[in-house]
């Protein structure tokens, strides 16, 4: 059991920008800690590279990470407004020793967050996160050099057109002459390159929400505001639509009748497709436990398996990396071609799904049938305080008496939520009338103990 980390949650250090934890002094402090955990197995002075999204705080941020950065000893490179994927391919691109991305994802323009890549672009484990969060909370100071010894800045001014190269590489020739793709930039950081992308491999791309002022960033738009995909993939008649969150590591697709798809039905048309042309390591997909039952049903009849790991798609990269897997993802739509992306990675995602598109000549409305889900009830419920979940008491007793009715046809989950005051419950089976039952008796007992 790893130790409790009181900062870093699902996906980095988040909260409420210029408020602590995300204030100009604690950042200091985190970079500063960072480059002790991260930088200390280099030879000479260590090297990060360092990235944001498009709100108005990470400029502030940024400049106290690098000067944090700096003071003990390490060389920043500066590469602007990008996304995450794209600060964690350029980290391995340019051999740096660890990467910095500025971020608070889907959240509202008011949050920021901070999360790390090692030097090979893939994420800190929970260890890693503890060892950075002891030096932080620590009394002694992070050694501090001097003279030469400091930290210089320098900026990248053509990270973009490296990370677009790299996406449009993984489509292995395939273009998409003739198809209008819908795209929503969520005023995040893929305003410059999911369209540079797209355009540059023959799509006519209509783009929306790509003009990012600092404060509009996933403001009723983005990959968690299906409704807007949905709308312009309707008013501009495309036969796809493109949304990505503020860092652009996630996505949701439309399809051309202008019905979003969730995570795991692109999750089981790469994978079928993979099968089918033995692209798939392992004959092995990687989800978390959020995904639905019908990816274990599509996955198993093609003679694949499914494995599951806990929530956030550092969880799901980690048992890649271990058993040598190759594709994976979550149900958010947190998709990771491992082949191209040490994260999951909008525009590598999106580019892959159209590829297929390309490929087969099915339209999404087709290609997304491959899925059977298994019918789900699930609540977001507001709570005062996170009692641990066994103490729960009533609220047990009624999910202990559904996981027996459900038997091995479904399942139930309860879990907090790692970034907000927020307990989410979903319950999964064949009986749909009975889900819903079961979810409002639940909920009501939770919220009678800590609503």
């Amino acid at each position: 059991m790893s130790e409790k980390r009181q900062f870093f949650g699902t996906d980095g250090v988040r909260a409420i920008a210029n408020r602590h934890p995300m204030t100009p002094e604690f950042v200091m402090r985190l970079a500063q800690a960072s480059a002790v955990v991260l930088g200390g197995k280099t030879r000479g002075k260590p090297r990060a590279i360092v990235g944001r999204d498009t709100r108005a705080s990470g400029e502030m941020l940024e400049a106290a990470l690098a000067a944090g950065l700096n003071s003990a000893g390490v060389d920043v490179i500066l590469v602007g407004q990008l996304p995450t994927p794209a600060v964690a391919m350029l980290s391995a691109q340019l051999g740096t020793d660890f990467g910095v991305i500025i971020s608070a994802s889907h959240n509202p323009f008011k949050d920021n967050g901070i999360k790390f890549v090692h030097g090979d672009g893939h994420k800190l484990d929970d260890k890693t996160e503890v060892a950075i969060e002891k030096l932080v909370l620590g009394r002694d100071d992070t050694p501090r050099p001097e003279g030469r010894g400091i930290g210089r800045i320098t900026t990248l001014v053509d990270g973009a057109e490296r990370y677009v190269r790299h996406a449009m590489a993984s489509m292995a020739g395939v273009k998409l002459d003739g198809m209008r793709v819908a795209l929503d930039n969520a005023h995040g950081a893929a305003a410059y390159t999911s369209a540079l992308a797209l355009e540059a491999l023959g799509a006519d791309v209509k783009v929306f929400h790509s003009e990012p002022d600092g404060f509009n960033i996933n403001e009723a738009c983005g990959c968690t505001h299906s409704e807007e995909i949905e709308r312009i993939v309707r008013s501009s008649q495309a036969q796809a639509g493109i949304a990505h969150d503020g860092d652009a590591d996630r996505i949701a697709l439309c399809d051309e009748e202008a019905i979003a798809l969730d995570g795991d039905e692109l999750m089981a048309i790469a994978a079928e497709s993979m099968l089918r042309k033995g692209t798939l390591k392992h004959n092995t997909l990687a989800v978390t436990i959020m995904s639905n039952y019908g990816l274990d049903d599509l996955v198993s009849r093609m003679g694949g398996r499914v494995i599951r790991t806990g929530v956030g798609d550092r969880y799901v990269l980690a048992e890649m990396r271990q058993r040598g897997l190759n594709f994976g993802g979550e149900q958010s739509g947190h998709i990771i071609f491992g082949d191209w992306a040490t994260t999951g990675d909008g525009l590598i995602a999106g580019l892959q799904l159209l590829k297929i598109m390309k490929e087969t000549g099915e339209p999404l409305s087709q290609l997304r049938k491959c899925l059977k889900k298994f019918p789900q009830s699930a609540r977001n419920l507001r709570v005062r305080s996170k009692l641990p979940i066994e103490e729960l008491l009533e609220a047990q007793k009624i999910i202990k008496e559904t996981e027996k009715k459900l038997g091995e046809y479904g399942r139930v989950l309860l879990r907090y939520s790692g970034t907000e005051q927020i307990i989410r419950l979903l319950i999964e089976g064949r009986d749909v009338e009975y889900l819903e039952a079961q979810a409002d008796k639940v909920a009501s007992a939770i919220l009678a103990q800590i609503g």
